[in-house]
């Protein structure tokens, strides 16, 4: 279990690093776009389509593991809390189960998604030219299926780790 954890923390640094550079990739060529735009009057070709096709997902997707480890989703943690011990627990059962199953099909459709877009060789026209998108949509089941392993490790160390602990 302890590889399976590195390996999450290793995809955790890693979407962060990922995000990080399109983040500041994206900030960096707008205000070059909004530069050039106002002041020279010659904008830069492409810099819409470079930002909505690689940037943006590149600053989304690679962060979903780390979003879901930190806890920074939404949960209602408040009204649970009021409810009878039984209660929260089969309550954290019926959530991990709905986390676990809704991020399994996000996984399983984004790769039938990405094979289907690298099958078709996906391109964007840039600045006249095409410019291939195909490559980027694996990082999309990459980014579910990291959340599977987090939520799986969650379930670990919410029920299993406990136990092992007592005994």
């Amino acid at each position: 279990m302890k590889t399976i954890e590195k390996i999450a923390h290793w995809f955790r640094v890693v979407g962060i690093s990922l995000a990080s550079f399109a983040i500041a990739a994206m900030v960096l060529m707008i205000v070059v776009d909004v530069t050039m735009r106002n002041v020279f009057k010659i904008p830069i070709q492409g810099t819409y389509e470079i930002v909505q096709y690689f940037l943006m997902p590149l600053a989304i997707f690679p962060t979903l593991a780390f979003a879901y480890q930190s806890g920074v989703l939404p949960r209602l943690s408040e009204l649970v809390e009021k409810l009878p011990k039984r209660f929260q627990q089969i309550n954290r059962i019926i959530i991990y189960v709905i986390e676990l199953v809704v991020f399994l099909f996000l996984t399983y459709y984004s790769i039938l998604f990405a094979l289907s877009g690298i099958q078709d060789q996906m391109a964007i026209p840039v600045a006249g030219n095409l410019l291939p998108v195909y490559p980027l949509y694996i990082i999309v089941p990459i980014s579910f299926a990291a959340v599977v392993v987090e939520i799986l490790l969650s379930i670990y160390r919410t029920y299993f780790k406990k136990a092992r602990e007592v005994a």
